[in-house]
């Protein structure tokens, strides 16, 4: 890549932010009503009112647990799938229909339900993996599909070891992929997670601080819960991202 296309790569992202922010402020001025769009200001002022009260961070990493609770599960499931369909085409056929009705099931439907079976916790956690498993097992299998096979043959006919076999040609192919999928499932947690949350009604959780602004009519609040989700996505998606990168050059 030419010295041209870095500063592009940076400057490009930038005026992408300056167009949203421009985009915000002249919207806001026309609705001229901070109850229905508030101004950027406004946001960042309620942002900074939440970062500043002790309930916020309660909330936040309430939130984050089940997150990181519902993605661990759901990762570790659809590996195990994805893997025994990538070992066993028979297997693939099995699974191809109940990962279909998994992906297509009511997020709604399925979080309202779940309340009245478990509890407000609970619920969030278990909608949350039944929808990222799906999404985290296609990605996972094209991880698995992409690996060598001559490869693979090749080490069979040098009898090279299974460990060898895994650290030189298996890890160096999925590991980069692996890592990206795990940025963005668990960044699509978080989204799901809090969307879970509002539904359920769950206590000390960022789903139930927006329930609350909503029922006050805060909505820069809202709007300032919304970005600073957005952001910690933003961040930890990124974050992998550069992991995956460092890992395909090392390994």
């Amino acid at each position: 890549m030419g010295k041209t296309g870095k500063i592009l790569n940076l400057i490009l992202p930038i005026l992408s932010i300056l167009l949203i922010a421009v985009l915000w402020t002249v919207s806001a001025v026309v609705v001229g009503d901070g109850l229905i769009l508030p101004s950027l200001s406004e946001t960042f002022g309620a942002l900074v009112g939440l970062i500043k009260s002790e309930g916020f961070y309660t909330a936040f990493f309430s939130t984050m647990i089940r997150s990181v609770v519902a993605f661990s599960i759901s990762f570790a499931l659809a590996f195990i799938a994805a893997l025994v369909s990538y070992k066993y085409i028979y297997a693939k056929k099995f699974l191809a229909p109940i990962i279909t009705i998994v992906r297509t099931l009511p997020t709604i439907a399925v979080v309202l339900l779940l309340v009245v079976w478990t509890n407000s916790k609970i619920a969030p956690v278990i909608v949350t993996t039944l929808v990222v498993f799906p999404t985290m097992y296609s990605e996972l299998s094209v991880a698995f599909g992409g690996i060598d096979k001559d490869a693979l043959e090749m080490c069979k006919v040098f009898n090279v070891g299974k460990k060898d076999r895994f650290f030189k040609v298996v890890l160096p192919q999925t590991a980069p992929y692996f890592i990206a999928a795990a940025g963005s499932g668990l960044t699509l947690n978080i989204k799901l997670m809090v969307a879970a949350e509002v539904l359920a009604s769950t206590a000390r959780s960022m789903g139930y601080l927006l329930n609350t602004s909503k029922i006050y009519f805060e909505t820069a609040t809202m709007m300032a819960l919304v970005l600073f989700t957005l952001v910690v996505g933003l961040i930890i998606e990124g974050a992998f991202s550069l992991l995956s990168k460092k890992a395909g050059r090392f390994l």
